[in-house]
């Protein structure tokens, strides 16, 4: 069976192209011009009975009423055979949580796979030459923990696509109505039964490892923004969720300051009241990620008002050729 086997660009924004509507690959739902992740998969399957994807988590959770909606035909026509959680950092130039969905259009059961490969995971340590910036940066070289799935990983993970199965902790063979019931979330974590062990409190060392190796992650860059601005942009309630966790890992500090706990505080947003939208680099390391989006976006915009740019100079154009040749 011919199989299209896709790693498209994240939360990529596009156009909606002409009678989008009426083209048959949308027939499940034309996606958000906010985000292609849907449109990607749709034309894959237009094309051929099988497709496989390696995409952000979001994917999974939606809130978008238009993906929600497509989300649920793909469970409801029976497509989707297969959603396998990968582990955090598995990337070197990215630390984005991705998933692996596998899609046919002629599959026998009424099942979904679910597979949760976190546990099948080893950690490495990767050198990794800064990219960007001054020589200072791209001479000086960066140790990275990534998460590797060894061969052994992979072959279990293809024993259980060519013979699904349930193993705690690892797969669940979910039935379709018991998606529904879950409001159609994908997330393979909320079928499978945890082994006892994984949900054991790790010592108070390794979770404040975690916690601020993740506050890293967060704090790549620190952004400086007018509050009117931001609440414009819809930003102040996570603005605010950021500055709770802040406050919690303060507190938190504070009760665990004999057993050696030191949490990262820094302030990784800062409203103000003047006409000011800053982004200051913190990790440069980290600052490939954030290109590679910003340049997906620039290059939407940019294409865009380029081409009308282009239709409008045409147009001028043929006017003054107009006037020379009367």
């Amino acid at each position: 069976m011919a199989t299209t086997i896709s790693n498209p660009p994240y939360n990529m924004k596009w156009q909606h192209p002409f009678f989008a509507q009426s083209q048959e690959r949308f027939m499940l739902g034309v996606p958000p011009q906010s985000n292609a992740n849907y449109a990607f998969i749709l034309t894959a399957l237009s094309k051929q009975d099988k497709a496989v994807f390696l995409l952000p988590n979001g994917v999974l959770t939606t809130n978008n009423k238009e993906e929600q909606a497509i989300k649920k035909s793909l469970i409801e026509k029976n497509y989707l055979e297969a959603v396998i959680a990968l582990p955090e950092r598995m990337f070197e130039s990215t630390s984005i949580p991705t998933s692996l969905l596998i899609f046919n259009k002629k599959k026998q059961t009424s099942n979904i796979l679910m597979i949760n490969a976190d546990s099948l995971a080893k950690e490495e340590i990767r050198e990794q030459r800064g990219q960007v910036g001054s020589k200072s940066h791209t001479s000086r070289v960066y140790k990275k923990k990534i998460n590797v799935l060894p061969n052994e990983a992979i072959k279990k993970i293809e024993s259980f696509l060519d013979k699904p199965g349930d193993e705690q902790g690892v797969s669940k063979v979910v039935p379709i109505e018991t998606i529904k019931e879950q409001g159609y979330v994908l997330t393979p974590n909320r079928y499978i039964e945890l082994k006892q062990e994984d949900i054991q409190h790790s010592s108070l060392e390794k979770l404040s490892e975690e916690l601020n190796r993740v506050s890293s992650e967060k704090g790549a860059v620190k952004l400086t923004i007018n509050r009117k601005m931001a609440n414009d942009l819809g930003l102040l309630p996570l603005i605010k969720l950021l500055q709770e966790s802040n406050e919690t890992s303060k507190e938190l500090n504070n009760a665990f300051k004999d057993e050696g706990v030191s949490l990262n505080t820094d302030s990784i947003v800062t409203l103000t009241n003047s006409k000011t939208f800053k982004i200051e680099v913190k990790r440069w390391d980290k600052l490939p990620d954030l290109i590679v989006m910003f340049a997906q976006m620039w290059k939407q915009v940019m294409v865009h008002y380029n081409n009308e740019e282009n239709r409008y100079l045409m147009e001028l154009k043929d006017i003054m050729l107009d006037k020379m040749f009367k």
